[in-house]
């Protein structure tokens, strides 16, 4: 089995502040799966996100839909260490917040930013050949 992409579903409280901060990392809006419930943001070609009201995210669940606390982390790779930064600065301009300070190992360089929500997204650059211990 193969798996080609991966759609990420995430509650929102506003929409329209939402869409700003993902259009903001990138993502292209995709007017066929939004309306006024929940909006579709493809970040790549494998990664897809959905976001979406609290009430329209609950039809999808029986439990409780989670507000405030940390679930997840996710991670999207760029380029660059300048790709980070320029998404990492867009993404703030558009509302996220930024929960740390950047990270640089000289083999990876990431920034954390958080959504209007809290999502949390983590922007990284890598060079695992360049990973302490990596094979020659």
């Amino acid at each position: 089995m193969t798996f080609k992409q991966i759609y990420v579903n995430l509650p929102v409280n506003d929409l329209d502040a939402s869409t700003s901060f993902y259009v903001a990392l990138g993502g292209v809006p995709n007017p066929q799966f939004t309306d006024e419930t929940s909006a579709q943001f493809a970040l790549s070609e494998a990664v897809i996100v959905q976001v979406m009201t609290h009430e329209q995210f609950g039809r999808f669940t029986s439990r409780p839909v989670a507000s405030g606390a940390i679930e997840s982390i996710l991670a999207l790779p760029a380029e660059s260490k300048e790709d980070v930064d320029r998404l990492a600065d867009a993404a703030l301009k558009a509302g996220g917040s930024e929960p740390r300070p950047a990270q640089d190992m000289g083999w990876l360089y990431n920034r954390a930013v958080d959504d209007p929500d809290g999502h949390s997204w983590e922007l990284l650059s890598y060079d695992p050949s360049a990973m302490p211990g990596a094979p020659e």
